[in-house]
């Protein structure tokens, strides 16, 4: 293997917003604590980096006369000093759908008209602050555009209470049977849902903030190779296999790259989710909901139809939110009559996994995952919290007059038994089971829009088909055994977050606090990683071990650069 040029610390894969929130975190030196005391102290992949995190830093571990400045090891935007010993972390980003943070994240709610997201304003990748949003759209005058987010903040209720409400399922007073809100009244100003715009904008603060702008590249990634020798650190009398091995990353474009870690912020990495392949002539009557093109949501032929004043009919497929927002653009847009087909029932609620999930304060059902006794237990529990595909009140609220008008039918626990589509007319005719008469022939469909998901089955990423092979690891119903800190293997310093870090970070691994809880734990992992190679540096001094540790923890942003100004230097009596 030729010699590396250049070999990057972290190489980021996936430019969305949980790369974002990986790479915020990695140049944040005085990040928001994300886990409580008592996860702290219950949890031992946890507590073992408890020291590293500004709120549970010993002061034995302070080194008497230990000098803390303000330069990030991760370049922080506020102070770059690349000196030797303060030099910041090479990072690289990789990102296949063009060079821009974001990009496909703002292609699709462009392409969908979205005006608002569907997340609480405390869910953000933004490292330093949790109410960072919030703050950003007082700070911008864009508070006021914020949705709120009904049925779930309520009056606070005790655990007991709670517990007899439920078993008894009737009714007390003006308060409704179903199960009591899990959100208390003081959290009311949380959630809201930002708009687009309002969210975009913050997005681009942070890449401002922490100088992120010019380390994301336009590249596919066509394979990841382990196990690389690495010859840089070493001169010719000691380049030898006690070199650490590194990643060789080859792009679509034949560019090879080198990195110590890899961080995969891919999502799902999945392909579009369809109910069977799609031939050559079908893809111009259908296509996924990842597929609609940004300024053109209808196709030619229902334009053509409209322009002609001629009547139209599309079929939509899924329950979720995505396909409720086809469902009302395509009704705005002039479509005559839309029919949203879903294999399930059809569920409003205010966020796509249950309620408990998602509070401010949701150590109960956290505790519940991280201590379940197996995957399998946990893959169950990401089921049933997810519970398929669901849309808000809000939207449910727009269908509604399209379906007191008769031009929007929804048809829950149906699915399409057949179909056949004609080149000529440009039409779909189809059967369903059970048997829809309004869909039956003789009518004609013009467009189909799946709205379906991704599909998540890490085996069959092709560019990961090398570090499976040469470091299997078990797999559970697509998704990785991965370690506690989202590794591939303790030997494989190769982090995913997302949906494929679902069994180790939980249900909401791919809503966006979930990617910000993610960067939290590969943080941690990177900080360990450089430690234990040495990059921290001990300034020459070749054994200040406590000395070491507070300028490595003031690097990472582990600890608070102010606990210099205790008197006592951290001395114990």
């Amino acid at each position: 293997m030729d010699i590396p040029q250049v070999i990057h610390d972290v190489l980021i894969i996936g430019g969305g917003p949980a790369g974002l929130a990986v790479a915020a975190r990695l140049r944040e030196s005085t990040p928001s604590a994300v886990f409580s005391d008592a996860e702290h102290s219950r949890y031992q992949w946890i507590k073992k980096h408890a020291e590293r995190t500004n709120i549970h830093r010993p002061k034995a571990h302070h080194a008497k006369g230990a000098k803390h400045t303000s330069t990030s090891h991760f370049g922080s935007a506020s102070n770059k000093s690349t000196s030797s010993k303060d030099k910041a972390l090479d990072i690289k980003v990789l990102d296949a759908s063009g060079p821009n943070w974001m990009h496909t994240w703002k292609h699709n709610f462009s392409a969908l008209r979205i005006s608002h997201l569907r997340s609480p304003m405390f869910f953000h990748p933004c490292p330093r602050d949790r109410d960072g949003l919030l703050a950003f759209a007082h700070e911008t005058g864009r508070s006021d555009t914020c949705l709120e987010i009904g049925g779930c903040v309520g009056k606070s209720m005790s655990k007991h209470r709670r517990k007899k409400k439920i078993a008894r399922g009737c009714g007390v007073g003006k308060e409704s049977a179903k199960a009591p809100l899990e959100i208390d009244e003081r959290d009311r100003k949380d959630y809201f849902n930002p708009t687009t715009d309002l969210f975009h904008a913050y997005c681009d603060s942070i890449v401002g903030r922490y100088g992120l702008g010019k380390l994301i590249e336009n590249k596919k990634v066509m394979s990841i190779e382990f196990d690389c020798l690495n010859p840089s650190n070493l001169d010719h009398e000691r380049r030898t296999q006690e070199s650490p091995p590194i990643f060789k990353v080859v792009t679509a474009c034949g560019a090879v790259m080198f990195s110590k870690m890899v961080v995969l912020a891919i999502g799902s990495g999945g392909s579009p989710i369809m109910p069977r392949p799609l031939s050559t002539a079908e893809h111009e009557g259908a296509c996924h909901s990842t597929q609609i093109r940004k300024g053109q949501f209808l196709p030619s032929n229902v334009m053509r139809k409209l322009q002609a004043r001629r009547p139209t009919a599309v079929v939509v497929v899924g329950g979720g939110l995505t396909a409720a927002q086809i469902a009302i653009n395509c009704l705005e847009s002039g479509v005559s009559r839309v029919f949203m087909v879903m294999r399930s029932a059809l569920k409003v609620k205010p966020f796509n996994i249950d309620l408990a999930w998602v509070a401010k304060y949701r150590n109960g059902e956290k505790a519940a995952f991280w201590s379940a006794d197996s995957d399998e237990e946990r893959y169950e529990m990401i089921q049933k919290a997810r519970d398929g595909g669901s849309m808000t009140a809000r939207f449910y609220r727009k269908l509604e007059p399209f379906i007191s008008k008769k031009t929007l039918s929804i048809h829950p626990h149906t699915t399409i038994s057949t179909q056949s589509f004609s080149p000529t007319s440009h039409t779909w005719t189809l059967t369903t089971s059970p048997p829809t008469p309004a869909l039956s022939p003789p009518t004609q469909i013009d467009y189909i829009y799946y709205a379906t998901g991704l599909s998540t089955n890490i085996s069959t990423l092709p560019f990961l088909s090398a570090i499976r092979e040469t470091y299997p690891i078990e797999i559970k119903c697509g998704l990785p055994c991965l370690t506690n800190e989202l590794a591939w293997r303790e030997d494989v310093p190769l982090f995913l977050i997302g949906r494929l870090a679902a069994l180790r970070v939980g249900p909401d691994c791919e809503t966006l606090e979930g990617a910000r809880l993610g960067a939290e734990r590969v943080s941690w992992a990177v900080q360990e990683r450089m430690e234990r190679e040495g990059d921290a540096g001990d300034g020459g001094g070749g054994g200040d071990e406590q000395g070491k540790y507070c300028e490595m923890c003031e690097r990472i942003g582990a600890g608070n650069m102010y606990e210099c100004l205790d008197g006592d230097g951290g001395e114990e009596d």
